[in-house]
C-alpha cells in the first residue's frame, strides 16, 4: 500500500521507548506524522484532520482539553481521539465530557502489537457507525458502493437487487412520517432475516428514505424476492386504516394537485445479475437497475423483475 493510500494518524506522544517502537509497527500500515508541540498538533488538526490522534494523557491536559474542544465544536465525528494513559490515570478519567469524546484509551504498558491493532478496531468500528443508517441501522453509501466494488470481482454469480416502495410519499402524506418510519423499519426487518435466514453470503444496505439494496447468490434471488413480497404484504393491513384497506386504495392528491384514486402501498425489487466481466464499474449496475426498475414500477401491486439480457 503506498503512502497516498494510508490512513493518516497524528501522534503526540514522549521520544522514548516504547513509544519509539509504536511508531515503528505504525509506519507499517498508516501514514503517521508525530508532534512534539501542542500548539503544531492543534493547527494541523484545523488545517487538515487525520483519521486518529493517539495523545499521551500527562503531556500536556491543557492541549489535550482544547483537542477535545476542538472535535466537538468542528463536529469532527470521524476524527478517532485515543488516550495514552498510565493506570494510575485512569482516576482522572471521571469526567463525562472527556469520555463522551473518547474513542479508545490504551496503557503505556501496551505492546506496539496491540496498538496497532487497537487502532485499526477503532477505525473501523467509526466507519461503520458514521456510515450506518440512523433509522435502521443498517449499512449506508460507502459500504454499499464497496460492496458492489466487490461484487463485480466475485467468481460466483450474484445479483444485486434494488427495492423500494411504491407511493410512499402519498402514504407520508397522507399518515405522517412517523407512520413512515414505521414502514421503513419494518421492511428493512423484512429485508434482513429473509435474506440473512437463506444465506449468510449476502449483504444489505439503506440508500436512505425507502430505498435499499442487497447482494445475494444469483440463484437464491429470485426466492428471496418472493418471501420479501409476501412477508410485506402480510404486514401492510397493520399499516393502514381500515377505510383505506376496505376500499383498496387511497384518495389523495398526485403530483400536478388533482384528486385521484392512488394505489396503496406496496414493494417493488429491480434484480440485475452480476458475474464477473459483465459490468465494467458500479455506475454500470445502477444504470441497468433504473431501466428493471421503470419496468417493475408499472405493474401493479408488489413485485420483482429480473434483467435477462446479457
Amino acid at each position: 500500500m503506498s503512502n497516498k493510500e494510508k490512513q493518516e494518524i497524528f501522534l503526540f506522544l514522549p521520544r522514548r521507548k516504547p513509544y519509539t517502537e509504536w511508531v515503528k509497527i505504525l509506519k507499517e500500515d498508516f501514514k503517521v506524522k508525530r508532534f512534539y508541540k501542542p500548539k503544531d498538533l492543534l493547527s494541523s488538526i484545523l488545517f487538515s484532520p487525520p483519521q486518529a490522534i493517539i495523545y499521551h494523557f500527562q503531556l500536556e491536559r491543557r492541549a489535550f482539553e482544547t483537542l477535545l474542544q476542538l472535535k466537538k465544536n468542528f463536529n469532527l465525528v470521524s476524527l478517532a481521539i485515543i488516550l495514552v494513559l498510565d493506570e494510575k490515570g485512569l482516576e482522572e478519567l471521571s469526567d463525562e465530557q472527556i469520555l463522551q469524546l473518547l474513542d479508545d484509551i490504551l496503557f503505556t504498558t501496551s505492546t506496539p502489537l496491540e496498538i496497532k491493532l487497537r487502532l485499526k478496531i477503532c477505525l473501523y468500528r467509526l466507519t461503520r457507525i458514521s456510515d450506518n443508517n440512523p433509522l435502521t441501522g443498517l449499512p449506508g453509501n460507502v459500504s454499499i458502493m464497496l460492496a458492489m466494488t466487490k461484487a463485480l470481482e466475485s467468481e460466483e454469480p450474484l445479483a444485486v437487487g434494488y427495492v423500494d416502495l411504491d407511493n410512499f410519499k402519498i402514504y407520508n402524506d397522507l399518515y405522517g412520517f412517523s407512520a413512515g418510519d414505521e414502514v421503513i423499519k419494518n421492511l428493512a426487518r423484512i429485508l434482513q432475516t429473509t435474506i440473512f435466514e437463506k444465506t449468510a453470503n449476502a449483504f444489505l444496505g439503506h440508500i436512505g428514505g425507502d430505498d435499499f439494496v442487497f447482494i445475494v447468490p444469483l440463484s437464491m434471488a429470485e426466492e428471496i424476492c418472493k418471501d420479501v413480497i409476501q412477508k410485506f404484504n402480510i404486514l401492510l393491513p397493520a399499516f393502514l386504516d381500515e377505510e383505506d384497506l376496505k376500499r383498496g386504495y387511497f384518495i389523495a392528491k398526485d403530483r400536478q394537485g388533482v384528486l385521484r384514486e392512488i394505489p396503496l402501498l406496496s414493494v417493488s425489487i429491480a434484480l440485475v445479475p452480476v458475474v464477473k466481466g459483465k459490468f465494467k464499474h458500479v455506475g454500470e449496475v445502477s444504470e441497468r437497475a433504473a431501466q428493471v426498475k421503470s419496468v417493475v414500477k408499472k405493474l401493479p401491486g408488489s413485485n420483482y423483475f429480473i434483467d435477462r439480457r446479457a
